[in-house]
């Protein structure tokens, strides 16, 4: 990692100061790093290691041609002993967790430590592996090699990090597709075994990684919602448990592909989404009325990319934040207007997300009202995060060795 890359990193971490500000406290801080390096003295990072002044002893040094001698002062170097904490992080095995879905691949690769999960890496790919399913019931072969493609490049992530464990989850394509059985025996040829869940344990592992990694009052009644391609998850929460889970076909890039056939859609196309959308809500039984409602999936992480306008991806910005209903009309209300090229160009949006993203903002939207909610939050952990959980826990019925 050079300067620059440290820079972008804080920048993430710390959106409200400018870059140059920053690259001076980096500078700042080296320097002075430095300073006491020179002095002789060390410095210690805790739970990181220590960096320590090391004087090493002259030497003599014989010229090979001309048999003259001299004695070369004594030079010092900079040592540095790696703390506990470290150590127990560079010896800890690498695991990884494949979320296969209708839209996207994403990976997850981290490290289980007593904190809980400690990322390494994280990568989504728009292989959009649903497209043409509504209209042939099948994987055509153009999304058949996106998604062989995507599975190549995940496999020498997994074999940089020297991944060993992993969970490779098969979504809602998987189960609708009469194909489906080609691709997972295509990508077993790539070193993966792919389980292909069920809608009840999308839910659960759903949950498991959305409790996981938001703060949720447990006693406060909440509804996590995914969005996805080719269905909607529901899961209903309290004290920390899931009482309810429900799937709906209620996805982005099917009810775009049923409904909206025009780049910008027509009227009559918008209020036929939103009627099949409440017809579809209308189906469902909640076991309470949710006080909160977490969002998570690749459709909430645009949503809430696009309301912030940001240049570039990180969770950690995010995660946690809300948006209103209003939020979500004012977004809907700009998108249907624009062209796929037009939306395309706007700070937040995902490549391969521009013609489905209205679907699914509308389908957020109209849960907001199924349930008269004001605001989402987003979680940026969910189903990777809840299959490395079930990993961690030593529970073998969906594991496989990479």
């Amino acid at each position: 990692m050079v300067k620059k890359d440290l820079v972008n990193e804080l920048w993430l971490k710390f959106p409200d100061f400018r870059k140059k500000d920053l690259e001076l406290v980096v500078d700042l801080l080296f320097e002075r790093m430095a300073d006491v390096l020179r002095e002789g003295k060390r410095i210690e990072i805790r739970g990181f290691g220590r960096f320590m002044v090391k004087e090493q002893k002259g030497r003599v040094f014989r010229n090979p041609k001309t048999a003259e001698v001299r004695e070369l002062p004594p030079r010092k170097r900079i040592i540095f002993k790696p703390g506990k904490d470290l150590k127990e992080r560079l010896n800890q095995e690498a695991w990884a967790s494949l979320d296969l879905g209708t839209q996207t691949f994403r990976l997850l690769i981290a490290k289980p430590g007593k904190d809980g999960l400690r990322p390494i890496l994280r990568r989504r790919e728009n292989v959009r592996l649903g497209e043409g399913l509504a209209e042939t019931g099948r994987i055509t072969e153009q999304a058949f090699e996106r998604g062989l493609k995507a599975l190549e490049s995940f496999r020498k992530d997994l074999e940089r990090a020297d991944v060993r464990r992993y969970l490779a989850a098969g979504t809602a394509v998987f189960r609708k597709a009469s194909n489906a059985r080609e691709f997972l025996e295509a990508a077993k040829g790539l070193g993966f075994d792919i389980r292909v869940l069920s809608p009840e344990e999308e839910a659960t592992f759903t949950a498991q990684g959305v409790l996981y990694g938001m703060r949720v009052n447990p006693q406060k009644p909440t509804l996590i919602v995914d969005v996805g391609g080719g269905s909607t998850e529901f899961i209903f929460c309290r004290n920390g448990e899931v009482l309810a889970k429900e799937s709906l076909e209620l996805g982005a890039v099917t009810f775009t592909k049923a409904y909206l056939k025009h780049e910008i859609p027509k009227t009559f196309e918008l209020t036929t989404l939103e009627e099949k959308v409440r017809e579809a809500l209308s189906s469902l039984n909640p076991p309470f009325d949710p006080e909160k409602l977490v969002a998570t999936g690749g459709t909430a992480s645009c949503m809430a990319a696009l309301k912030f306008g940001l240049e570039r991806y990180h969770p950690d910005l995010i995660h946690g934040r809300c948006l209103h209903e209003e939020d979500l009309e004012n977004l809907f209300e700009k998108l249907r207007r624009m062209t796929l090229e037009e939306r395309r160009a706007l700070k937040g949006m995902e490549p391969g997300r521009e013609d489905i993203i209205l679907a699914g903002i509308k389908i957020y939207a109209l849960v907001l009202e199924r349930f008269s909610l004001r605001e989402l939050c987003v979680s940026e952990t969910g189903i990777l995060e809840g299959l490395l959980l079930h990993l961690a826990q030593s529970v073998t019925n969906i594991s496989a060795s990479a």
